[in-house]
Formats: C-alpha cells, sequence, structure tokens
C-alpha cells in the first residue's frame, strides 16, 4: 500500500546530462530501492512542450517519483546510507538546490487500470488561495480533478499533500499541493493548455501555480525488480558504476534532515 510519493526534482550540472542519467537510472533509482520502505520508481525528463510558459526560475530538468510504503523509515535510510558505498552520488549531481519531498495522496483515479503506462505525465504544482485551503480542497477533489481525468488521452490521476511527517528534508516545499497525470501521448497536453478551470478559479493562489509537462524517461522499476534483478539490469548498473568510479560527491549529507 503507498502510504507516500517521493517527489523529486532534480538537475545536472552543465553538460554533465549523459553522466547524471546514467548514474540516476542504473544506480541511484536501483540503490533507493533496496532501502526498506520503497515499492518503486520512475523518471521523466521535461518535454520540450510545455502547457504554458515556465517561469524564469523553473530550473529542473528530470523528475521522478517514487513509491514508499513507509515514509519515515525510507527517509530515516537516506541519511543513514547517504555519501556512502551504499548510495554514491555523482559529481554531475547540481545539488545547490534541493528537492525533495514526500507527498501525501488524497485521491487516486485510474481510467484503465489494467492498462501499461504508455507516455509521460502532466504535474500540478499548487497552493491553495489565502484563506481557501479547505474550499481549494474540496473544489480539486470534487470537481477539478473528476473533469481533468475526462481530457483526452488520461490514465490516471491523483492529488497528493505536504504534510511535515517523515520528511527527507528539513525544509518545507513551496508549493503544499502536487498533483499529477499519467498521460497516453504528447497530444493530451493540449488539455491543459485549452482548459482554464485552474486559471479561473479563486481558490487557488495563481502566482505559485506550476503546471509542467514531462516525458516518460524510464519504465517504472519496482522493488522486486532490484531485489531480482536480470542480467541485462546488472550488467548495467555494473557499467554505469564502472563509469562513475571516483567522481562521487563527498559533502553535503548536512542538508538532509536528521
Amino acid at each position: 500500500m503507498i502510504e507516500a510519493i517521493l517527489v523529486v526534482f532534480s538537475k545536472p550540472k552543465d553538460g554533465r546530462d549523459d553522466d547524471f542519467n546514467d548514474w540516476y537510472t542504473n544506480i541511484h533509482i536501483r540503490d533507493a530501492l533496496r532501502f526498506r520502505g520503497a515499492i518503486a520508481a520512475q523518471r521523466f525528463a521535461l518535454s520540450p512542450d510545455q502547457p504554458q510558459r515556465l517561469s524564469g526560475d523553473f530550473g529542473w530538468k528530470y523528475l521522478a517519483l517514487y513509491d514508499v510504503f513507509d515514509a519515515a523509515r525510507f527517509s530515516r535510510e537516506h541519511w543513514d546510507n547517504a555519501l556512502t558505498p551504499r548510495m554514491m552520488v555523482t559529481d554531475s549531481f547540481d545539488d545547490t538546490v534541493l528537492d525533495d519531498y514526500h507527498y501525501y495522496p488524497l485521491m487516486f483515479r485510474n481510467n484503465d487500470p489494467d492498462a501499461a503506462q504508455r507516455g509521460g505525465l502532466i504535474a500540478e504544482q499548487l497552493n491553495a488561495a489565502p484563506g481557501q485551503e479547505a474550499a481549494f480542497q474540496d473544489w480539486y477533489l470534487d470537481s477539478y480533478l473528476p473533469a481533468a481525468m475526462q481530457r483526452l488521452g488520461v490514465q490516471s490521476g491523483a492529488l497528493l499533500k505536504f504534510r511535515p511527517y517523515g520528511q527527507l528534508m528539513p525544509t518545507a516545499p513551496a508549493h503544499a499541493y502536487f498533483a499529477f497525470y499519467r498521460i497516453a501521448d504528447a497530444a493530451c497536453i493540449t488539455g491543459w493548455r485549452n482548459d482554464r478551470l485552474l486559471d479561473d478559479s479563486p481558490l487557488v493562489d495563481h502566482a505559485s501555480m506550476q503546471i509542467t509537462a514531462w516525458d516518460k524517461l524510464t519504465d517504472r522499476v519496482t522493488e522486486d525488480d532490484v531485489r531480482h534483478t536480470s542480467a541485462a539490469a546488472l550488467a548495467a548498473e555494473e557499467r554505469a558504476r564502472a563509469r562513475m568510479g571516483d567522481k562521487v560527491m563527498a559533502g553535503g549529507k548536512e542538508k538532509l534532515k536528521q
């Protein structure tokens, strides 16, 4: 059972995308899924086709979603193992700003539970308008999310909320709510570009609202996939570790919550 989803926005240092992605996909996700508390993970890359113009300070290039059944345990595993041989971090990772927060589900909906995910996703980072927290939540769950699920090509959707419990970081995110919609293909982005439900709602803090589209970068990888791995996946991990070698970070653990 999913207790929370760890939402991780990340970016590599300039010119180091290949090193960063090799590490994240073939080493980091697999290390994390060996920790107690994890269920599965999947990575996405910022799409060149966006539903709205991105704000000037939106510098993230990659998004990872981790399904977690014990957020507190998963965070403790990170604190205990980060920057050790159990979780080495490439020096291609830009850690000047970290954005790793557990969000707790308020509602999941799935239009076709038996269908495999075909495309990427739409992410909504949201805050309620001042003094409208309860009304915003009710409106989103009762009205907006069901309407968004009717958009062409939407496979599933969810609204999640930040809570201080079980967090990896000592800070709070800029957005109290995170919603994501798995979509069939890039054509589905039009549904967000043309629909003004969020823009017109007085319950949404429009100044902080951020809607982004993400392309699927990897398939969903489960804990079982890692613990009972294939020869090809193990070979890819060993090759990535050899490529990374000693080009790893030695400091920065103090940024995590202890």
